[in-house]
């Protein structure tokens, strides 16, 4: 009788704290002394994780930029790479997405114009550079550049509103990037040998079934498969 009283009391309690009110809700007072602190010490916590998350590649540029050498092909053989490279528009078509926040006003006014050519690698390598794709970042030489690149949480993790573009807009942090094709990323690669050493395939079955969409893996299975060639000791220097 006793816990069906207290249940109901709680139960009502929760009705009532849920239902709309018609006075002005009251402003809590600033925090002060040690709750104050707490405050600022919890929203910097959330402030690094954000740019653990967003920016943090963990040395994956060990595996993804060295050894399968991924960024030879984004930049094509005109600037220094392989190929004919990748340009926004293919990048943009295999799932990658931009953050609008990332680029110069000026630039998002070229771009509205028609002024950018989103069919020339050069404009994503210097996207790259502006750290605007969301989950890549490029390693630059002193010459400017692409020495490799690594990928963070936000690659697979994070997505955008499309509010600028399709494709371009203000990141969404914690959403799952569903127009991601990993696949189609990793057929692009000029040395697949990390994939055939360890599935005991040749690169023309690695291709094919990456371009089948097969290829598939969680960023779980990313890091197990990078491991064995992330650099010891410290995290690579910006």
């Amino acid at each position: 009788m006793i816990i069906a009283f207290v249940g109901a009391g709680l139960f009502g309690a929760v009705i009532a704290s849920a239902a709309p009110s018609s006075k002005k809700a009251i402003a809590s007072p600033p925090q002060q002394g040690f709750d104050a602190e707490i405050a600022r010490s919890a929203q910097a916590m959330l402030d690094e994780g954000r740019k653990t998350f967003r920016y943090e590649t963990f040395g994956s540029e060990a595996f993804w930029g060295d050894a399968l050498q991924l960024h030879k092909a984004i930049a094509g053989e005109k600037n220094g790479g392989v190929g004919s490279g990748v340009s926004p528009k293919t990048a943009l078509s295999v799932g990658l997405k931009v953050d609008v926040d990332a680029l110069p006003d000026a630039l998002k006014q070229q771009i509205k114009a028609g002024k950018v050519n989103l069919d020339d690698p050069a404009t994503t390598i210097a996207l790259l550079k502006l750290n605007a794709a969301v989950g890549v970042t490029a390693f630059a030489n002193p010459d400017g550049s692409v020495k490799s690149m690594g990928i963070q949480c936000a690659f697979c993790h994070s997505t955008v509103d499309d509010s600028f573009a399709p494709g371009i807009g203000k990141r969404l942090d914690g959403w799952a990037n569903r127009d991601l094709n990993v696949g189609a990323i990793v057929s692009l690669a000029p040395n697949l040998k990390p994939f055939t050493g360890l599935l005991g395939v040749d690169v023309q079955t690695v291709k094919k079934v990456s371009l089948a969409g097969a290829l598939v893996a969680t960023t779980r299975s990313w890091t197990r498969m990078a491991r064995p060639f992330a650099p010891t000791g410290s995290r690579r220097e910006r």
